[in-house]
Parts: structure tokens; C-alpha cells; sequence
């Protein structure tokens, strides 16, 4: 008998030293259950395509992912329109579970870090400050992929030439609708650079020249018409002008696949500080690669050499 109540004392003491090594096991990483993944939170910025807008701030108050808000984060003021050819901001790090986010939340102030109102507006090239919005959360429609045993870097990309709309002399954010379908969520660890040199950037004959990154397959003329808010190219994937100086262009944080590469002349014609568009350029490679599809790979670059050889359709 008391060999049957050792025995049994044994394997009792047995499973709870299973338990109590499960439960060490399963915590790590600071103490988060086992599957947590550091996901670090960026924000980064499309160009706008206005000629009298300085610049653009904004103003995070809070930053959530599946549900999870970023611990620590203090309101901070943003000059988002300066984060453009792979600049990013970093937001906060927090542990998530891997697999496809099912929501990203950013909460948008009222007033600025200081407390001051507006939180979010544009600064005019006449050094004016109009703003565009008061608090906002912006539940983000797209998803990225977490990935587990892995540093994740999650960044979102705000877009403000769809994101911004301009009405005579005052600008505002698009509809909420829109603005949530319009800011990209991507792992950096899936995404590529595409850059390009325009040898001959007078040929465009433009004030500014934006290059836009379409899916392939997905550019249609239609493309060039604005849409109920005003923003054309609603449908590019990413976008960035090109360098009057040096005809440079980079466009970052594609996710991996096929795209195909349009040019977009605009001209301030009438002087009024806000350019027009003129027409879609015709443009040429010298390399092996197409533009109207070619592929981007992850963690890597594709450089195009680019010549301009006029409008299209003149």
C-alpha cells in the first residue's frame, strides 16, 4: 500500500514539474506567451502633389494593432509630409501573435503635442496653418503579416496625395471611408525599392513629373480622372516624383509581385499655386526590363534607367 501511495506521490510531483517547465517554456520575451513576435509600428509618407502645401502634420494620440494599443506612446506631432523615399517615424513596439493583423487603429488629435489647436493641418507655402481635421480614428482597411521568430516591422504608409483634398483655399482630409482605404499596411520583410534615373526630364515639358506604381494589369486612362474627392491615380499602389535636378525617383515598401510604371506630367498654368494635370508621359528603359510589368522581389532592388520622349497622344 505504500509503495502504491509513493508511486502515486511520484507521479504526481511528475506532472506538476511537467506543468510548471510547460508554463516556463511558453513564457518568454519578457514574459509574453510563447508565439508573441516583436512588431515594431512605422508610419511613412507617399509625396503630395500640390505646389503650394509646405508641409503636413499630424498629430497620433494613440496607436492600436489587433486591438492592442501601443504602451507607453505619448501624443506626438508628425511633419508626415516629410517622411517621403523611405523615411519612416517610428510609432512604438509591442508583441503580437503571428498571422495577418485584423485591424490597425490610428487615433488622431485635436490638438498638437503641446495641446495646442489645430493637431492636424497644412502649413502653405505662405507660411499659412489651415487645419484639416479634429480627432479622428482612422480604423486602417488593409493587413499586414506577422511573421513569428521574427523582428516584424510594421509600416503604414498615410498617402496624402489620396489622402488630402484641396477646395479653393482650404484642405481637409478626404471621407473617412476613403482615408481608411487609402493607407497601406506592409512587413517590411516582404517588401522591395524600385528606383529610377530620367536622363531627359525637360522632355516632359512639366512643372512636376510624378511616377506612379500600379499593380500589373490594373492601370487604366481612366486612372488620370479625379474622383468624387478630387484625387486622381486613385488606384496606384505607391508614387513618388521625379528630381527636376537629377531625374531620381524612389518608390519603397512594395510588397512583393508584379507592377507596371506610369508618368504623369502637371503644370501650374494659371499661376495659382496649385498645378494641373497636362497628360501621362511616354517613357522608354534601357534595360531588359518592362514597365508595363516587371517584377519586384522582396528584400530587394529593381533600378530603371528611364528616357522621356514626350507627351502621350500629342
Amino acid at each position: 500500500m505504500l509503495y502504491k501511495n509513493l508511486k502515486k506521490l511520484a507521479v504526481l510531483l511528475a506532472l506538476i514539474l511537467f506543468a510548471s517547465c510547460s508554463e516556463d517554456d511558453s513564457m518568454d520575451n519578457g514574459g509574453e506567451p510563447e508565439g508573441m513576435n516583436s512588431t515594431q509600428v512605422y508610419l511613412t509618407d507617399s509625396p503630395i502633389d500640390q505646389a503650394n502645401v509646405e508641409a503636413v502634420f499630424i498629430t497620433v494620440s494613440e496607436v492600436k494593432v489587433n486591438g492592442k494599443a501601443i504602451e507607453g506612446f505619448n501624443k506626438t506631432t508628425i511633419e508626415i509630409s516629410s517622411l517621403t523615399q523611405g523615411r519612416t517615424e517610428l510609432l512604438g513596439e509591442l508583441d503580437l501573435e503571428a498571422g495577418t493583423t485584423s485591424d490597425i487603429s490610428l487615433i488622431l488629435s485635436e490638438t498638437d503635442a503641446s495641446g495646442e489647436a489645430p493637431g492636424n493641418y497644412v502649413m502653405t507655402s505662405a507660411n499659412e496653418k489651415i487645419a484639416i481635421g479634429s480627432s479622428l480614428e482612422i480604423n486602417v482597411n488593409d493587413q499586414a503579416e506577422i511573421i513569428n521568430q521574427s523582428q516584424n516591422e510594421i509600416v503604414l504608409d498615410f498617402d496624402l496625395r489620396k489622402s488630402l483634398k484641396n477646395d479653393g483655399d482650404s484642405y481637409s482630409f478626404v471621407s473617412e471611408s476613403q482615408l481608411e482605404n487609402n493607407i497601406r499596411a506592409v512587413n517590411t520583410v516582404n517588401t522591395g525599392i524600385v528606383t529610377g534615373n530620367v536622363d531627359n526630364t525637360s522632355e516632359a515639358n512639366a512643372d512636376v513629373v510624378v511616377a506612379y506604381a500600379y499593380t500589373a494589369g490594373s492601370f487604366e486612362e481612366s486612372e488620370s480622372n479625379p474622383n468624387s474627392e478630387g484625387v486622381n491615380f486613385t488606384n496606384a499602389v505607391s508614387s513618388s516624383i521625379v528630381s527636376e535636378s537629377n531625374g531620381e525617383f524612389e518608390i519603397h515598401f512594395l510588397e512583393e509581385g508584379d507592377y507596371e510604371l506610369h508618368f504623369a506630367s502637371y503644370s501650374d498654368e494659371d499661376s495659382d499655386g496649385k498645378l494641373e494635370f497636362d497628360g501621362m508621359v511616354e517613357a522608354n528603359t534601357a534595360s531588359n526590363l518592362n514597365l508595363n510589368g516587371f517584377t519586384v522581389e522582396a528584400n530587394s532592388q529593381v533600378n530603371l534607367e528611364i528616357s522621356f520622349t514626350g507627351l502621350l497622344g500629342l
